[in-house]
Parts: C-alpha cells; structure tokens; sequence
C-alpha cells in the first residue's frame, strides 16, 4: 500500500506531460532537478530561520538579506516547476541554469575565481545545458563562463574587486567535502538521468527496428497469401455470377412452360364452373366453392410466375406496398437465423403504413440491414442480444432505424463503411456490397438519405429517411 502510495506520489511530482518522447525525456529530467533544487533551497531557508533566531537584534540586518535572498530563490524554483509542469520544461531549464550560475559566478566573485565550489558548480551547469536545452546551448554557456571567469580573474588581479582569500589560509572545513561531493554528485544523478533516458529511446528503437524488420520478411509471404485468397474469392463470386446468368438465360422458358399448364387448368375450371347449371343445387354449390378457390388460388400462382418474370427481366415492380407488411415478411423469413444466435429482434411500428415505390428493393434493403445487425453479434457472448427495427411517419417522410448493441465499427472504418466492396467481415462471411447497395436503392429508389452512427464496443444505428409517395 505503501509503494502504491509512493508510486502515486513519483508520477505526481515527476511524470512528463508531453507526448513527445524527447521532449517528454528533458522534461522528466527537469522535474527531478527542480524538486531537488526547492528541496534543497526550503532546508537552507529553514537553516537562515534558525541562525536569524540565535543572533542578536544587531546581526540581524546580515542575516536578513541572506533570509530574503533565499526565499527569493526558492520562489524562482517553484515557479521554474510550475511552468515545467505546465508543458514548458525549457523555461524551467532555463531558470535551473540561470540559478546556477548565478550562484557560482557571486562565490567566485566573493572568494575568488579559483573557488573549487565555484568551478564545480560551472561544470555541473555546462552539463545540465547540453542536457537539458541544447548542445549548442552547452557551448554557448561554456563561453560565457569562460568570459565571466577572465573578467573576474583580471579585477581581481587588478584589486578593482577585493577577494576574501582568508579559506586558502585556512585548513578546509567538515562542511568542504560535503559540498563538493554534493555538486560531484547532482552531476551524476544529472548524467544518470539522461542515460536512463537514452538507454530506454534506444531500447524502444531497437524494438522497432526489429518490428520492423520482422514486417518486411513477412510483408512478401502476407502479400502472396493475401492476393492467392482474393484470387480464390474472386474465382468463387464469378462462379456463382455465372450460374446465375445460366438461370436466368433458362428461367424465361422455365416459367413460360409452368405457365401454360396453369392457363389450361384455369381455362378448363372456369369452363366447368359456367357448366354446373344442371347439377343438384347443394352440389352446385359445394362445387362453386371449390372452383372458385382453386380459381382464386391459379390466378395467385400466375402473379407469382409473372412478378418472378418480371424480376428476372430486370423489370421495375411499381406499386403500393405496406412497409409494415414487407418488414414483417423479412423478420419472419429471417427468424431462424435470429434464434439461432439468440437474438431477440424487436420490431416496432406505428400504424400501416404505405407508400409508392418497389417492394422488392425495399424488402432487399431491410433484409441486408437485419443481416448485418445479426452478424454484428458474432463472437460476442451476452446473455442478451437484441436488435431493434424502428419505423416513425413523420408527417410525409419515413424515419427507418435499424440498431444493434454489437461489435460495432472502428472510427477509422466509418468513412469508408458504404463503399462498395469494403467490409469488416472474414472473406467468406460478405462481399461488402450490403451497406453500398442499401445506400444505392435509398437514394436512387426512394430518393432519401442513410446515415450510420457507431461506436465500437457499443453497437451500431443505420437510420434511413425518404419521403411517402403517392400514385
């Protein structure tokens, strides 16, 4: 709990917020330094606090610009880490650097260019420039070092700035070595932090490298595979094509010569039905009955023949249809296969209603739109699975919803969803054509429009709109 605890506090103090990796690399680094600098500043403000309280009134003057120098420093910090943490980590590079210097070059100028505390302090700043801002940045702070160190050196040689030299005559203190080896040891953590970092870029570029590679061995075998199965594909539609063009070339003949034996038997029943005059009046009857039902039922089979007709010819079937009664049929026929994958199909509907047009591209339209909804549940184990058709007359337009909770379709396949020949099915469960040739009889059929709206993972609604018409 208590790792968890630290883990959470590490990643609040500490974790970049840009995206770029390299960016997101200096920033990580900047952050440490900075927390490390407050921490730092925050206990020499405390030690100023403590000496301000053992001093008399007198010292206090000494102590007091000290005291506010340092709290000075420490608010630069904060607001170094502040805008860091803001998405501007150069600033807070920059405020780091500045501090830094800053420091070392008023120990150099107070007890003399040759302070060891001094230079080490300018190479921990070097180092945190090329790391931090730039290589170019880093010999643009060596320079300047170098010209600040000249300058010192030469009024100070001059006696136009008066050194206090008395450390050189005195034996080093306990707090020296302290000292030094803290500024030795930032200049580690500063140069660990950035191997870390670069070994971890190259760690993700090796990955990638052989990611990549791994790709284009097996780019050649995948384009192969990939092109031998749309070639089988493309054999096996063109086969079926096929077989379709030799029906229909037969079926003119094939309904031609179910149609004459229809005709004869209509024709001869009829002509019993106008001789029935002399028979018993109760038989006559019972026969009228029977010859008009087989009548009624041998004109049925012969709209039946003449609409197959019709189709096969590529006809247009113009007529009034109820969208209630083909939407019903389609469930109806499609029931099985519903059940079969335990779904529930849902079909609401307001009052009959009709409209002008051709029911059989209707009823292809609300059959391709089921299908899909049912195949959007495959491979997904829920205990419920529904589908809902939804049909609205909003004064003279039709409001038609199809929605499904399924797999739903990535973002990115949206825009290409009513292409045709597109599909996020396996090869052998669609051509995607569905989707194209709803769109297609919507807008060239029914002069409306099809939308589709899905999320993946939540499911899927196709609302299609087109106006009523009348003869």
């Amino acid at each position: 709990m208590r790792y968890i605890k630290l883990n959470k506090l590490v990643r609040f103090l500490f974790s970049p917020n840009s995206e770029n990796k390299d960016i997101a690399r200096r920033e990580f680094i900047v952050n440490i330094l900075l927390v490390g600098s407050l921490f730092l500043s925050s206990i020499a403000v405390t030690n100023a606090s403590l000496s301000i309280l053992r001093t008399t009134s007198s010292e206090w003057g000494t102590y007091l610009w000290v005291y506010l120098g340092l709290w000075i420093i420490f608010l630069i910090f904060f607001v170094g880490y502040l805008l860091s943490r803001a998405g501007k980590a150069n600033w807070g590079a920059y405020i780091l650097v500045a501090i830094y210097l800053l420091g070392a070059f008023y120990t150099g100028y107070a007890w003399g260019a040759d302070a060891p505390q001094s230079l080490l302090t300018y190479a921990l700043i070097i180092v945190m420039s090329g790391i931090l801002i730039s290589s170019r940045f880093a010999f643009f702070i060596t320079g300047t070092i170098s010209l600040l160190l000249i300058v010192l050196v030469y009024f100070q040689r001059s006696g136009s700035i008066i050194v206090d030299e008395s450390w050189k005559k005195e034996l080093p203190s306990s707090t020296d070595p302290i000292l030094f080896s803290a500024t030795l040891f930032i200049i580690a953590i500063v140069s660990w932090l950035f191997n870390r970092e670069m070994e971890k870029a190259l760690n993700r570029a090796r990955l990638s490298e052989a990611a990549v590679k791994k790709q284009r061995d097996q780019l050649e075998i995948l384009v192969e595979r990939r092109t031998q199965e749309l070639q089988i594909a493309q054999t096996e539609k063109i086969a079926q094509l096929s077989r379709f063009a030799q029906f229909g070339r037969i079926a003119s003949g094939l309904f031609h010569d179910l149609a004459n034996p229809i005709n004869l038997v209509s024709l001869n029943l009829d002509r019993l039905n106008r001789q029935n005059k002399t028979m018993d009046k109760q038989k006559i009857s019972d026969a009228k009955i029977l010859l008009q039902r087989a009548i009624t039922g041998t004109q049925r089979l012969e709209s039946f023949v003449g609409a197959a007709r019709k189709q096969m010819q590529s006809q247009e079937v113009l007529q009034v249809f109820s969208l209630n009664k083909e939407i019903t049929q389609v469930d109806d026929v499609l029931e099985y296969k519903a059940k079969k994958f335990h779904i529930r199909v849902l079909v609401k509907l307001q009052k009959n209603i009709k409209t002008f047009g051709n029911p059989i591209k209707f009823n292809q339209l609300i059959t391709n739109l089921l299908l899909n909804a049912i195949d959007a549940y495959e491979g997904i184990e829920r205990k419920e699975k529904t589908i809902e058709v939804r049909v609205q007359k909003i004064k003279d337009t039709v409001k038609l919803q199809v929605q499904d909770w399924g797999i739903g379709i990535r973002q990115g396949d949206k825009p290409k969803i009513f292409d045709p020949l597109f599909t996020t099915k396996a090869p052998d469960k669609g051509m995607g054509m569905g989707l194209y040739i709803c769109k297609a009889i919507v807008e060239k059929d029914f002069k409306g429009s099809c939308t589709l709206e899905s999320k993946e993972g939540e499911g899927t609604t196709v609302t299609i709109t087109f106006p009523l018409r009348r003869v």
